[in-house]
C-alpha cells in the first residue's frame, strides 16, 4: 500500500502538460491543459492509462481509420457525453448523444426524450449544473454560441466498469480537463469540438 502511494504522489505532480496551438483542438490546447483524474483513480492500470491519454492529447480524439480498437471500444463501453453550449444571455443548455449501431458503421445521435414538451433539437437549460462543482468551471470554458461536446466516466474508480469508462473516454476522446461531482462521486471530464471516430446524424 505504502508503494503506490508513494508511486500516485510522484504522478500528481507531473499534473500539468502544454499543447500546441491548433484549429479544431480539445479546449485548453491553446494554453494548458490540467489531467486532474489521475489524482482521484485508484489502481495502478488506471494511473497508466492516463499517463498514454495525455501523451496523444492534442486533437479532438480518435478517428476510426487510425484508432480503430478505441473506437471499438467506444462503442462496447459507451460513456456519458453531452453537448454544452453556453448562450448569449449566460445560460448552459445540453442535449445528450449516444452512439447507435447501424447495418453500416456506427453513427453519433442525439438521445431525445420521448416527452410532449420536449423541444426538437433536444437542447434544454441545464441551470443546477452549476451545483456539480466543475473544476475548472465548466461556465467560464465556454464561449457564448460555441458549442462542445462533454464527455465523462468515473475518476474514482471502484470497480472494473468504472476503470473500463475511464479507459474507453480517454482512449477515444483524449485526456482528461478536470473533474466534476455527482451523487457524491467525482467524474473526469473531457471537452472536444468535434465527436470521435464516428459522424454524427445530420441535423434535420
Amino acid at each position: 500500500m505504502k508503494h503506490f502511494s508513494a508511486r500516485r504522489v510522484a504522478f500528481i505532480a507531473i499534473v500539468i502538460v502544454f499543447a500546441g496551438s491548433c484549429s479544431g483542438c480539445a479546449l485548453g490546447a491553446a494554453g494548458m491543459v490540467t489531467t486532474i483524474a489521475p489524482m482521484v483513480a485508484e489502481g495502478s492500470a488506471q494511473i497508466i492509462g492516463s499517463q498514454v491519454a495525455m501523451q496523444q492529447s492534442g486533437d479532438t480524439g480518435a478517428t476510426k481509420e487510425e484508432n480503430a480498437d478505441k473506437c471499438d471500444q467506444l462503442v462496447r463501453v459507451p460513456i456519458g457525453v453531452e453537448e454544452i453550449r453556453k448562450t448569449k444571455a449566460g445560460v448552459i443548455e445540453s442535449r445528450q448523444w449516444k452512439i447507435a449501431e447501424t447495418s453500416g458503421d456506427p453513427i453519433w445521435i442525439v438521445a431525445r426524450t420521448q416527452t410532449e414538451d420536449a423541444p426538437e433539437d433536444a437542447w434544454q437549460p441545464k441551470p443546477g449544473i452549476a451545483n456539480l462543482l466543475f473544476n475548472p468551471p465548466l461556465f467560464q470554458m465556454l464561449k457564448p454560441g460555441e458549442p462542445e461536446y462533454l464527455a465523462y466516466a468515473p475518476a474514482d474508480v471502484v470497480n472494473v466498469s468504472d476503470s473500463e469508462q475511464f479507459d474507453s473516454m480517454t482512449g477515444a476522446f483524449g485526456a482528461g480537463v478536470g473533474t466534476f461531482k455527482w451523487r457524491d462521486r467525482t467524474y473526469s471530464y473531457v471537452l472536444v469540438k468535434h465527436l470521435p471516430c464516428f459522424k454524427p446524424e445530420k441535423e434535420k
